[in-house]
C-alpha cells in the first residue's frame, strides 16, 4: 500500500475534525467558546477534505499509470510508483522514470509524468501537449525495462514502436495514437541522449519490430 506523508496528514486531520465536532455537539450548551469550537471544527474538516482529495487524486493517477504499464507487459504485478509532491521537492535527478534492474516489477515515475498521463487520458487526445506526448512514451519506455530490456537504446526503440497502444488504451483513436507516435519519433527521439538512440531504430533496422511494414515507426 502506498502510504506517504499526505496519507498520514489526511488521516490525522480527519481524526482531529471528528474530535472537534464531537466537542461541538457534546458541549453545545456551553456558551463560552462555542463559536470558536465550531469554527475550529469547520477549519479542520475543510483541511481534511482538501488533503483527502489530493491523496485520492494521487492514487487515481497511480492506478491509471499502472493500467498503462500493463498494456505492453505480461509481468505479474507490474505497477507504477508515482512520485509524491514531497519526494519531488528533494529529487534532483534528471530521469523521468526508472526501474531497478533486479527483477523489479515497479516503474518509478516522476510526478509530472503521472500528471500529464492523467491529463492526456481525460483531455483532448487529438491535440496533446508536449508533456502528454512524453508521458505516454515514458510509460512505454519504462515498461520495456520491467519486461527485462536493460539497454536504454533498445528499450527506447521498442517503446517508439509500441507507445501508440498505450495512447489507444488511454482513449485515443488509432489515428490520434499514431500521430502521437509519429510526433514523438520526429520531435523528441532525435534529441535524446546518445545512449538512448541508435541507427538501428529505423525501417529495416535490426530493431524494427515490423520489418514487413513499409513505414516506421
Amino acid at each position: 500500500m502506498d502510504i506517504g506523508t499526505l496519507t498520514i496528514v489526511a488521516a490525522g486531520l480527519a481524526a482531529f475534525s471528528l474530535v472537534a465536532w464531537y466537542r461541538v455537539v457534546t458541549r453545545r450548551a456551553d456558551v463560552d467558546g462555542r463559536g470558536l469550537r465550531a469554527a475550529g471544527a469547520w477549519a479542520l474538516s475543510i483541511l481534511a477534505l482538501i488533503a483527502g482529495y489530493v491523496e485520492v487524486a494521487h492514487h487515481q493517477r497511480q492506478q491509471l499509470a499502472t493500467e498503462a504499464l500493463q498494456v505492453l507487459s505480461l509481468v505479474p504485478g507490474i505497477s507504477a510508483d508515482c512520485e509524491r509532491f514531497t519526494e519531488e521537492l528533494f529529487n534532483l535527478n534528471q530521469w523521468q522514470g526508472y526501474v531497478y534492474y533486479d527483477g523489479s516489477n515497479v516503474a518509478h515515475l516522476r510526478r509530472n509524468i503521472c500528471h500529464d498521463l492523467w491529463h492526456y487520458a481525460h483531455g483532448d487526445q487529438a491535440n496533446p501537449t508536449d508533456g502528454e506526448v512524453m508521458a505516454v512514451h515514458v510509460v512505454g519506455h519504462e515498461t520495456m525495462h520491467v519486461n527485462g530490456i536493460v539497454d536504454e537504446s533498445t528499450a527506447e526503440c521498442m517503446a517508439v514502436q509500441l507507445n501508440h497502444f498505450i495512447a489507444e488504451e488511454l482513449g485515443a483513436t488509432p489515428q490520434e495514437a499514431r500521430e502521437l507516435q509519429r510526433r514523438y519519433f520526429e520531435d523528441f527521439y532525435p534529441y535524446q541522449r546518445d545512449y538512448y538512440i541508435t541507427s538501428e531504430c529505423r525501417e529495416g533496422g535490426e530493431l524494427d519490430l515490423y520489418p514487413d511494414r513499409t513505414e516506421f515507426p
